[in-house]
């Protein structure tokens, strides 16, 4: 309600209403405002040390497992040859290897093909081994380009490893597969097997490998196996084998083929024939050798045979081979022999797992050269789990002094307070953890923080002693995990002290929320104030206005009787 200055009686009662309605509002409202902000400042420094306590509880976590204070030093004499890494129960020692060869899977080059990624093949099927693992890859109208061959494989060979890629050189384009399983025994293996459904360029029996093998694919000749040859040698080699298959006058397909069988019986070679879609034969040579095979002809020309020997030669580096052999890794230890068929060995050494990179040179075996590994005690791991136990100790009792704290400011001045004096829930937590600090742990060889060179200054903070904590390192080091970790151990007994204080039922969350309450309260007092103070700023200006109009009514009353007093015969008005 709005009043109306003082026209009666001229009284400021706009002034007087506000200076009453301020006077009877300013104690509650400050009251209120300092109830706030002490109730604000405990919200946030309860915040704050909720935050170091989760933090150190996460600490606490990271530390209370016996591996980290259990764990091993692991180096290698020679790292570009192998490599290790050790567990937490691995006792210290020294192990001499020499790596001779390493693992490896198997990859091969099929023979090679015109017409690049689109040359075609017969319809059949592919059958691809290596060891256990084998996958059969159906070749139909759909697939039967090399492009398409290569895609089939990998479809079907991913889960086992097996994969294909198309390469392109001088003499055509040729499919490599690969295997990713080591080991011997684990080579690969192509079978391939045509349906006769769908005729392509090239047979799909070209695709077909032997393991440690190579094949010649020579030209096709008319006349199948019955073709006549005039008289000549054909030459054939295969890395150190070099192979001189002497042909008569009129010697056909298969009489040379016989003849190269018998010639090369002892030395790893051998020939079969291939009858090729829509007519014609041709000659498969094949090496056990692994090594590419080049066959050259010599011929006179001059005697009977239908076709001249120079037909039959083929060009170097058209042929299948091998790339890579699967072979086991196989290596020494402590002079003990081991064959694996894996480079990451885990079940030699109990506990140690080793990765060979290299072999070593033949010269350095020859030489019983070693490489060794040698597994320490981590004392340099242990030494800064327990500086980081003391570092996130330290910072909540810092942060605790700080919120608890009575700071003087100067004589004949109030002190200044933390947000947290006097409070029960800090105190408590922190008696909790001096407790447990200072706990004998009877039942382990390390009984306390003190034979560890950690012990508690003035100000309640932890402190290290380098020196006791190296002897402690050098003469207990297997038995400081069991005092450190575990349910029973400092880190897990400071575990139990700090878990009620943290969570959303955890002790500061729970005075979190009665000072929450709190807030709401005093807004609500607020507001129950300013109706108050509304009822009374309308009530003053409705008394000083009646006062106000009653003031102006007498005074009406007072001017009527003075005029008329006035025009009383005899009546003088005296002067003031």
């Amino acid at each position: 309600m709005v009043g109306v200055t003082g026209i009666g009686s001229g009284i400021d009662i706009n002034g007087i209403v506000t200076a009453l309605v301020n006077s009877e509002r300013a104690p509650k409202e400050a009251q209120l405002n300092r109830l706030e902000k002490a109730t604000t400042s405990r919200i946030s420094a309860l915040g704050t040390m909720r935050s170091v306590i989760s933090e150190f509880n996460t600490t606490l976590q990271s530390l209370n497992k016996l591996s980290a204070f259990q764990k091993q030093t692991v180096s290698s004499s020679n790292s570009s040859i192998l490599t290790a890494t050790a567990g937490a129960d691995v006792p210290a020692g020294k192990f001499s290897l020499q790596v001779e060869q390493l693992a490896s899977s198997s990859k091969v080059a099929l023979q090679s093909v015109t017409g690049g990624s689109a040359a075609t093949f017969n319809s059949g099927t592919l059958a691809i081994s290596a060891g256990s693992s084998s996958i059969n890859v159906n070749i139909t109208e759909d697939n039967n380009s090399l492009l398409g061959v290569r895609d089939a494989i990998n479809t079907a060979g991913s889960a086992q490893g097996i994969s294909a890629s198309i390469v392109t050189d001088a003499s055509g384009s040729r499919l490599v597969l690969s295997s990713s399983k080591p080991g011997v025994g684990n080579d690969l293996q192509v079978v391939a097997t045509e349906d006769g459904l769908t005729s392509g360029a090239n047979s799909l029996k070209a695709l077909g490998f032997s393991a440690g093998s190579s094949v010649a694919q020579l030209p096709v000749v008319a006349g199948g196996a019955l073709a006549t040859f005039k008289e000549g040698t054909l030459n054939i080699s295969s890395g150190a084998t070099n192979l001189a298959v002497a042909i008569t006058a009129e010697d056909s397909l298969e009489d040379i083929r016989q003849k190269i069988n018998t010639d090369g019986a002892g030395q790893g070679i051998s020939a079969t024939i291939e009858t090729v879609e829509g007519g014609g034969s041709r000659l498969l040579i094949q090496s056990s050798n692994a090594e590419s095979i080049a066959v050259t002809a010599t011929t006179d020309d001059l005697s009977a045979g239908d076709n001249s020997l120079s037909l039959l030669a083929s060009v170097d580096g058209s042929n299948s081979k091998t790339i890579d052999t699967a072979q086991s890794a196989m290596f020494k230890v402590d002079g003990l022999s081991v064959v694996k068929d894996s480079n990451t060995i885990t079940d030699v050494i109990e506990g140690v797992t080793i990765k060979l990179t290299s072999a070593q040179s033949a010269d350095d075996i020859a030489a019983n050269k070693t490489v060794d590994i040698n597994i320490a005690e981590d004392k340099g791991s242990v030494r800064t789990n327990l500086q980081r136990f003391v570092e996130a100790y330290n910072k909540l009792v810092q942060t605790s002094s700080e919120l608890t704290a009575v700071v003087q400011v100067g004589e004949g001045k109030p002190p200044v307070t933390g947000a947290l004096l006097g409070d029960t829930s800090v105190r408590n937590l922190l008696s909790g953890m001096r407790k447990e600090l200072v706990q004998l742990g009877s039942q382990f060889d390390v009984q306390s923080l003190a034979e560890l060179g950690i012990t508690t200054q003035k100000d309640g903070k932890l402190s290290i002693d380098s020196a006791t904590l190296d002897t402690a390192l050098t003469e207990k080091y297997d038995k400081i995990a069991e005092f450190v970790a575990g349910e029973n151990g400092l880190m897990g007994r400071l575990e139990a002290v700090v878990k009620p204080y943290l969570g959303s039922e955890g002790v500061l969350q729970q005075r979190e929320k009665g000072l929450q309450t709190t807030i709401s309260s005093i807004d609500k007092q607020r507001e129950a104030l300013n109706l108050r103070i509304e009822k009374v700023q309308e009530r003053l200006y409705a008394q000083y206005n009646a006062m106000d109009m009653l003031v102006g009514r007498l005074q009406k009353t007072s001017e009527s009787l003075a005029s008329q007093l006035a025009s009383l015969p005899g009546f003088v008005k005296k002067d003031k």
